[in-house]
Order: C-alpha cells, then sequence, then structure tokens
C-alpha cells in the first residue's frame, strides 16, 4: 500500500488535509479526509478513479467543518470523538442559519461517534485521541497495513496540553510509534494570562454588583461557564451563570453539571436574564446580532452594567457604550515549544506542518534536521510512503536524506511497526475528568484565593472588592490612574462604576485575644490565623477605600464639546498622561 497527502485548502489556512491510500489489488484509491474547512473543494481534489471513503473531524469550530455538506459524497461517514458528535447536530443547525454551509442534513445522518479504533476501509484504521483546545476536541492516529507492518500517523488538529472544560489535554504517551506528525502550527503564548484576567474581569465585576454581559461563540461560553461554576465553588461564592441560547443548547449536549450554572436555551425578555451580580453568557462574541445582540440591548444604555466580549481575533469588538465595556481576545492554541516537544518526545520521522500562517509555515523548514519536514502552503500531492519504505521530500539531495535515514535508524531501527495484541493499543480516552482542576486549565487560581478567597472564608464572600479608582470631581476632586483596566484586554470604564458603591466591613468586627479566657484554654492556631487575615483583610479594604477619596483635589470646569460630547477643563495641574483612564465623581460646592 502507497500513502500521499495533500493540503485540501491551503490558501484559507489549511488544517485539513486528503489523504490516499493506493493499493495495486484495488481499482478504486480511498480517500480520507481530515477536517472539512473553509475552501476544501473535494470536486477539484479528486479524481475520477478515487472515492471519499471516510471524514474525520476534529472538533467543533467553523473554520473546520465549513464545507462539511459539500465535501460529503459516497456515503462516507463523519467520524468525530464522542463529545463532538453529541453537539454536532446542534451545531450544524446553527451555523446553517448564520453561515453559507450548505444543507447540513445529510451530514447529520452521517455522523458517527468514535471513542475507539474503527475501520475506514480494509487494512486502514482510526482512533480519537485528547487533543484539549475546545470542549470534546480531539487528534486521530491512523494505522494503515503494509502487509506485516503497522505504520501510524498522528493528526493532532488544533491542540494543547491543558485541559479544557474538563477534557483532558494532548498526550504523548501513546501506545503506538508515530511515523508521521500532523502537527497545526499556529500559536498563542499568551492564553494562559488572557484566560486569567479576563475571568478575574468577570468576577470582579460581579461581585461589584454589575449585571455582566459576557459575549462568546457557544464552545468559549461553556468553557468559561464551565471555570466560573467550579471558581464559584473553590472560593465559596454563588456567583449566577446563565448560559443562553447556543450555548445552553451546546452545555446540555455535553451533559455538565457545573455548580452556579443554569441554561435557558430560548428566553422573552431579555431582562429576565440580566441581574446585578450576575452573569449572562450569549452569542455571538460580538453583539452584533442574535442573543448578545438582544441582550446588549437592554445594558447598552446602563451605566452600571458591564459587556466583556470573548473574541477569536477576527472580529471588531464593541469598544465604547454607556456600560463599562471590555474586550479579550481569546484564541487557546499551543505554543511554539510546546510543539518543539512534541516533536521531540513522538519521534517521528516525518513532520508536515499545516494550519498555520505562511510566516510559521516557513519557519518550520529545517527545524527539525533529523526528520523528514513537510512545510509547504501549496496544494500538491505529496508521497510519504512508497514501495514498503518511508518516502522523503523530493527537494532534498541524497546526502541529506541519508543522513535523516542514518539518524532515524539509530533511534528507531527499521520501523517495522509490529503490530501490537488487541488491548495493548488502546489509546487515551477523550472522556471529561470527575474532578475540575483549574491549574491543569491554565487558570492562575492563587490570583483568585488572594483577592478573594480570605474573605470568602471569613464569612463574606457576597462582599465585592472595592476598586483601586481615582475619582475627578467638578468641585474638589481626587485624581489618580484607573488601574482596574485588564492587562490582556481593553476597556472603557463608566464614570459611574459599581464599584464606587462597595462599602468595607463593620469596624466593629474586630479580632480576638490570642487567648480566651474561658477555662483558661489557648484560641487554636488557625482560629487566630483566620482571624488575623480578616483583619488584615478589612485594613487592606479601607486602604483602598481611602485612595479613593484622597489625593490631588482638583476643580473642573465643565466644557460643551458638542453632541453628545461633555467635556471638562481641569482648574489645575495634574500629573496625567494622553490615554489615562480615570472615574469622575460630581461633588457639590463647598
Amino acid at each position: 500500500m502507497n500513502l500521499s497527502y495533500q493540503h485540501a485548502n491551503p490558501s484559507k489556512g489549511g488544517g485539513s488535509y486528503l489523504l490516499r491510500f493506493r493499493d495495486v489489488t484495488r481499482d478504486r484509491t480511498a480517500c480520507v479526509l481530515v477536517d472539512s474547512g473553509v475552501g476544501v473543494d473535494l470536486d477539484a481534489l479528486l479524481g475520477d478513479d478515487e472515492y471519499l471513503a471516510a471524514v474525520l473531524l476534529t472538533h467543533a469550530h467553523l473554520d473546520h467543518y465549513a464545507t462539511l455538506a459539500d465535501s460529503l459524497r459516497d456515503g462516507a461517514p463523519v467520524y468525530a470523538a464522542e463529545p463532538t458528535a453529541k453537539v454536532l447536530e446542534d451545531v450544524l443547525t446553527e451555523g446553517e442559519k448564520n453561515y453559507e454551509i450548505g444543507t447540513t442534513e445529510s451530514v447529520t445522518d452521517a455522523i458517527r461517534p468514535l471513542d475507539g479504533w474503527q475501520t475506514l476501509v480494509p487494512d486502514v484504521e482510526a482512533a480519537p485521541v485528547p487533543a484539549g483546545h475546545a470542549p470534546g476536541a480531539a487528534g486521530f492516529v491512523v494505522r494503515f497495513h503494509d502487509g506485516s507492518r503497522a505504520n501510524h500517523l498522528l493528526f493532532t488538529g488544533d491542540f494543547t496540553t491543558r485541559r479544557v472544560a474538563g477534557y483532558p489535554g494532548f498526550r504523548t504517551d501513546l501506545p503506538v510509534d508515530v511515523d508521521a506528525l500532523f502537527v497545526n502550527v499556529s500559536t498563542t503564548d499568551d492564553f494562559e494570562e488572557t484566560l486569567t484576567e479576563s475571568l478575574f474581569t468577570i468576577i470582579e465585576r460581579a461581585r461589584a454588583g454589575s449585571s455582566v454581559l459576557v459575549t462568546a461563540s457557544a464552545l468559549t461560553a461553556v468553557h468559561y461557564a464551565y471555570l466560573l461554576g467550579h471558581l464559584g465553588e473553590r472560593l465559596n461564592q454563588s456567583t449566577p451563570i446563565t448560559l443562553a441560547g447556543q450555548a445552553a443548547k451546546l452545555y446540555a449536549d455535553f451533559d455538565y453539571d457545573v455548580p452556579n450554572v443554569e441554561t435557558v436555551p430560548v428566553f422573552d425578555s431579555a431582562n429576565d436574564l440580566l441581574e446585578r451580580g450576575a452573569v449572562t453568557f450569549a452569542g455571538p462574541e460580538v453583539p452584533s446580532e442574535g442573543s448578545a445582540h438582544r441582550l446588549f440591548g437592554a445594558i447598552r444604555d446602563d451605566s452600571s452594567a458591564t459587556l466583556v466580549q470573548l473574541t477569536g481575533g477576527a472580529t471588531e469588538p464593541v469598544e465604547t457604550a454607556a456600560c463599562t465595556v471590555y474586550d479579550f481576545e481569546v484564541v487557546n492554541h499551543t505554543s511554539l515549544s510546546v510543539i518543539d516537544d512534541l516533536v521531540s518526545e513522538l519521534d517521528p520521522i516525518h513532520v508536515v506542518a499545516g494550519h498555520g500562517p505562511r510566516r510559521a509555515l516557513r519557519d518550520f523548514r529545517g527545524r527539525y534536521d533529523e526528520r523528514f519536514v513537510w512545510a509547504s502552503d501549496d496544494d500538491r500531492e505529496q508521497t510519504l510512503y512508497a514501495d514498503g519504505r518511508w518516502s522523503p521530500p523530493p527537494w532534498l539531495s541524497e546526502t541529506a536524506v541519508q543522513s535523516i535515514r542514518a539518524q532515524d535508524w539509530q533511534s528507531n531501527g527499521a520501523r517495522f511497526g509490529e503490530l501490537l495484541e488487541d488491548g495493548e493499543d488502546a489509546l487515551p480516552a477523550v472522556a471529561r475528568f470527575a474532578d475540575a482542576d483549574l491549574e491543569a486549565e491554565g487558570v492562575a487560581v492563587e490570583r483568585f484565593d488572594a483577592q478573594f478567597g480570605a474573605r470568602a472564608e471569613s464569612g463574606g464572600a457576597d462582599a465585592a472588592v472595592p476598586g483601586e479608582r481615582a475619582a475627578v470631581s467638578t468641585d474638589d476632586v481626587a485624581v489618580s490612574p484607573d488601574r482596574d483596566a485588564p492587562a490582556s484586554g481593553s476597556a472603557s470604564a463608566d464614570a459611574s462604576s459599581p464599584d464606587a458603591s462597595e462599602t468595607a466591613p463593620s469596624a466593629s468586627e474586630t479580632p480576638a485575644s490570642d487567648e480566651s479566657e474561658a477555662g483558661g484554654a489557648a484560641v487554636p492556631e488557625a482560629a487566630v490565623n483566620e482571624t488575623e487575615t480578616f483583619r488584615t483583610e478589612v485594613l487592606d479594604r479601607l486602604a483602598d477605600l481611602e485612595s479613593s477619596v484622597t489625593g490631588t483635589r482638583l476643580r473642573a470646569r465643565v466644557v460643551d464639546g458638542g453632541d453628545d460630547v461633555t467635556m471638562l477643563r481641569l482648574l489645575g495641574d495634574a500629573d496625567l498622561e494622553h490615554g489615562e483612564e480615570i472615574a469622575v465623581v460630581l461633588a457639590d460646592d463647598e
């Protein structure tokens, strides 16, 4: 059997591959499509003597299923890991309404959930492996036989080694030897920082008493609801979380049951879903249409409300409104160092790079001198295996080929690919963990513990944290920089923030003495520590309040700047720079 591959959509971002398994004993060539993203045209790719035997779908993001309806033919099934298969009907139904993806009824009928090895055609099998990246996402191991030899291809799809909404990340401890690695090379270095910052912003605004609307894609909304629900449980707080519309449907399809999360697939009144101190998720990722648009209309002019937009970087977020506005670019890809580690640990002879910008693909050319690296951005068919041997790229010199083969021989011998006994080739399951592990998800939980944890343990879980905003009054005004804006996102701060109304705990809540007079018994050390922690927390919050009402006090004069524009002219010097955000507190003349 001979094997070739072809990039099916290199000009549209890549990530879709067409595999051809040629067997001289068969009249027609069986082809397997891995993902069917934007720009895939099987009418142009398949020859007269070729047919589509199966489609392997890694996950339910649009750029991986956009042409699935047009690609499907020849009675081919669509295999997906079981969690993704469960949500596909709702994903495709909604996608058909909003995008030009064709009629999806035939695709729905062709979906086959996969949780182990499945024969695609004689001598070719596939099985899913966890991939992180998105809830229920998977990579695939494809095995093909050539006589007594078993060879293995590994498709990562979009992947991370982090957990995602309880689903495991990508693993390298596989029971099979990987001969050819097809790796998606889109990378993000700051995802964990952005994830933590955006979660912190959502929780902080809700605890300040704001009605928080979070707009996101449905899968991202499910991901965040999972994290927020379990963060609330960890912090002993009960911030209500509501998933509206499509996100609610996918949450149910995945069969989640997360603390403090409820779902409303269909709603009549936007106001019924928006409450002070609560968080509501809706799509799409910017409130230009759909449920997000309806809900944003209810808070747009509410200065005490908050809009948080979680985008993938391809849309223009709302930047200003009467409510406080934030946006975060949340792209859950791996890092380049993780890809390097993956290649090193799996030790394949072939590395096929795809689904990345052209600059990233070029960087992979020659990156691994001891392997055959394919990092092209064209749609030429390339032979990987022929006549019982792994084939080199045609552009390599004979000297380079012999050097790579010699190095691979030292590491892996002849790569005979011995077939394992039944049960020995069991792969990691694409199944959700029973227990949440927020650190494994990439959340910097120590930040939440430090800001919210001690107060929650002391019985003040519902008390909000006063922000570190300084005030500017039109009379006697305090001015200081706004330090509430997220480091990884952008914010449009409101002048009448809910934070300004926060109050510190009563000063009568004083700490107990080190020892108790009752019975002469000493107070347990844990109780003393808890009391001291609470006392420190109260003092810190009082200091925050003091800093928000003291400082350089200035007067300001209102200047009419035209329609919908009001300007303040400060009547004194202030150490402010262009672009700084400040809060304004109006005060009576003294």
